[in-house]
Formats: C-alpha cells, structure tokens, sequence
C-alpha cells in the first residue's frame, strides 16, 4: 500500500507525518492479518446482531493498542489514527477490499469507531472495571506475581507421598 508524501490533516486541521500515516496502516494490517482480527471482523459481520458495534468495538480497541505502542517506541503521532484520510480510513479500505464489503461499510463503522474512541477519551475509566489494568500493566503485573512466587525445588510430591 503506497501512501502518497501530501501531509494529512486531521479533522481539527493540523497536519501529520504521512510517514506514520503508513507505519500505523502496517502495523494495523500486519495485526488483522497474523493477529487474528480479520477472523474477528469476519466473525462479526457474519454472527453478530450488530456487527457495526461489534467491529467498531474491535478498531476502537486496535486504534488504542496501536496508539500506546507506536507513540511510545517510535513517537508516531496519535492524531494519525483519525486523520483525514488517516489509519482509520486506510484500514477500513483494507478491510472492505479484503472481504470485498461495500463502501456503506466504511460509513457505518467508521463514525462509531470514532464515537467509541472520543467516548473513552472523555471518560478513560468508563471501559474498565476496578480491578481491570491496561494490557501493559497486565503484563507487568502477570510478571511480577512470577517474581514474587517462585515455584518450589524439585518436582511436586506424589500423591499419598507428602
């Protein structure tokens, strides 16, 4: 997918680096395609009542993940993800070419991605439940419990052994 070298600008008007435009748009693909997420778009559109929901749920939460990580390991403006002709768009062309859907798809879905996403923006706790954590804090906590419980030494007892 060749994007071309204009700046972008978003809805609110500024511009962005058509360079991260792209490394978003490849990173969103490369997770739809080996992650598993054109299963899950597929999935939706086939079983769901209400599949513009249920994918705009899915992108919501690929836009958040992507986010998060590029603009932490590679500075990627977050703006990219709803710019004008941006990751979101890009995606959603992915995905209508992919699955051959037609151009209502990316109508109906992409207004509610952004709903979801300016929804959560007002109100970051809302999604999460108290005890839930972010993914990467998942992590870290998942990894500190390894930490902080060492399996015994030697193989566990037998039963009738102890």
């Amino acid at each position: 997918m060749a994007l071309d070298s204009q700046p972008r600008k978003t809805l609110q008007g500024p511009s962005v680096d058509p360079k991260d435009v792209e490394i978003a748009t490849r990173m969103g693909i490369k997770l739809l395609e080996e992650g598993g997420g054109m299963d899950v778009i597929k999935k939706g559109i086939e079983e769901s009542q209400d599949p513009t929901q249920v994918i705009g749920q899915f992108l919501a939460q690929l836009v958040a993940q992507l986010a998060e990580q590029l603009q932490g390991e590679l500075g990627v403006d977050p703006k990219v993800f709803l710019a004008r002709d941006g990751f979101l768009m890009n995606i959603l062309d992915y995905i209508e070419s992919k699955l051959g859907l037609p151009p209502e798809f990316s109508e109906q879905v992409g207004p509610q991605v952004i709903e979801i996403i300016t929804a959560a923006a007002k109100n970051p706790d809302a999604k999460r439940g108290p005890n839930s954590l972010p993914p990467d804090q998942q992590m870290q906590a998942a990894q500190m419990g390894q930490q902080q419980a060492p399996a015994p030494a030697g193989p566990p007892p037998m039963l009738g052994q102890q």
